[in-house]
C-alpha cells in the first residue's frame, strides 16, 4: 500500500505545485497542456489559433492560465530591444 497524507492550500496554485512535486518525475500529464500552450505563444502561433487549439472559449484563459514565461525569454526581450533599436538608427533621417 501507498503512504497517504493530507494537506490544506490556500489556492489552487499552491496544490498544483505539491501535485507536481509528488508525481513521478515531478510533472502531471495535465502539465502538458500548459507546456504545449506556452510553446505555441512563444514560437509566434497568433493567440486566437492557439485558444482554438486549446479548446477555450476566450483567449484570456489560454493567456492567463495556460501559458508561462519560458526559460530564456527575458533574453529574447532584450535581443527584440537591441534588434529594434539597432533598425531604427539605421533607418533615422539625419
Amino acid at each position: 500500500m501507498g503512504v497517504e497524507w493530507s494537506a490544506e492550500f490556500t489556492a489552487d496554485r499552491e496544490a498544483s505545485a505539491c501535485g507536481a512535486a509528488t508525481a513521478v518525475g515531478g510533472m502531471r500529464f495535465h502539465d502538458l497542456r500548459h507546456a504545449h500552450a506556452t510553446w505555441l505563444v512563444t514560437d509566434g502561433v497568433p493567440i486566437n489559433l492557439v485558444q482554438r487549439v486549446m479548446g477555450h472559449e476566450q483567449a484570456s484563459t489560454t493567456l492567463n492560465r495556460y501559458t508561462h514565461t519560458p526559460d530564456g525569454y527575458t533574453a529574447r526581450v532584450l535581443e527584440a530591444f537591441d534588434g529594434s533599436a539597432a533598425s531604427g538608427r539605421t533607418n533615422a533621417v539625419p
